[in-house]
């Protein structure tokens, strides 16, 4: 394919977050928006009507589409497994939103069918694309912090409280680990992109103040490859509060939402000027850059998986009273 010609791509799940897919997929200039899908007809018709994507009337429209060269899938956590395997044998590029699946067994089987089919798989995680984390790695690339030792980063809000029963999110099957599958995800991937490969997993989860049959409170404790020591809170019942945190033998460098990104060391402590960038559409420009061009994206199915062990290993910890080696899971 010319790169200098636009992909045409497919969303499917244009409602919630979607919605924002919706508009990089009009907005980037590598991208022809052919289509869109929801079981739900008035998500696909507000699509259609202004971002001008088709609306198709069933998911088989879009399988049978020779034309179309990847799918958008936004879609529920359960149904990712289906939707890939589908995309991928009708010979489409697959864009899977995070988590890549709810289950170790289903990443590893929408991976292989990518691979099969020879098709691009990228996954949505785009917090690791944030202007603060990308200037996080770069200390580390250049040693500012000395030694690294300890990563901790927490992802909450109360988001879990108005889960309601019609929501796919109420179901443990489809969020394992309720809050951590939905919120501690994020940094299950950017804490392996900064620190490096988990290796063991401590966790424990309790349902405590939400309706839904989900976890709402998550505390998972990380030992990574190289033997530095992590942590991710995730909760779904209190005020917003997202940090990450990363301290070494020289310095220590935090974002959080009150400070910003601060440089500390014994000489003092330094406030980091950054300017963010949209990461998601950053995401599908580069999903359409490497379908035209064959590259693979940065973040692919081994990175996707690699995430969904260590939220799986943090589950199964919980459940069986023990540390989890991610080994245990993969292989």
């Amino acid at each position: 394919m010319s790169n200098k010609q636009p992909v045409r791509l497919t969303l499917f799940g244009p409602g919630g977050f979607g919605y924002d897919r919706a508009r990089a997929l009009k907005d980037s200039p590598l991208v022809d928006f052919v289509a869109c899908y929801s079981p739900i007809e008035a998500e696909r018709l507000s699509c259609q009507q202004e971002f001008g994507a088709r609306a198709a009337e069933s998911e088989k429209q879009i399988w049978d589409d020779p034309t179309i060269d990847g799918v958008v899938l936004s879609t529920p956590n359960q149904v990712h497994l289906e939707q890939a395997r589908l995309a991928a044998a009708s010979g489409k590029h697959v864009f899977v939103e995070k988590p890549l699946a709810p289950s170790v067994a289903d990443a590893k089987q929408i991976v292989e069918a990518c691979d099969k089919a020879g098709v691009i798989l990228m996954v949505g995680h785009n917090a690791r694309r944030r202007t603060r984390i990308r200037t996080m790695k770069r200390f580390l690339e250049e040693d500012d912090l000395g030694q690294p030792l300890v990563a901790e980063a927490n992802n909450s809000h109360a988001g879990g409280v108005s889960i309601q029963p019609e929501d796919w999110r109420w179901s443990r099957a489809n969020c394992p680990g309720g809050s951590l599958s939905q919120l501690g995800v994020h940094h299950a991937d950017t804490l392996q992109y900064l620190m490096g490969p988990v290796a063991r997993v401590l966790a424990w989860q309790r349902r405590l103040a939400v309706a839904a049959e989900i976890d709402d409170v998550t505390t998972t404790l990380l030992e990574f490859e190289n033997g530095t020591l992590g942590y991710i809170g995730a909760h779904y019942a209190v005020p917003d509060i997202r940090y990450v945190f990363i301290m070494g033998t020289q310095a220590n460098v935090r974002w959080d939402q009150a400070l910003g990104l601060v440089f500390e060391s014994e000489s003092g402590r330094e406030k980091i000027p950054i300017q963010e960038v949209d990461t998601v559409q950053e995401e599908i420009d580069e999903f359409a850059r490497c379908i035209a061009t064959g590259e693979s994206p940065e973040v692919g199915g081994a990175e996707g998986l690699a995430a969904v062990a260590v939220i799986e290993a943090a589950v199964l910890s919980n459940q069986w009273g023990r540390p989890v080696d991610i080994a245990e899971l993969l292989g």
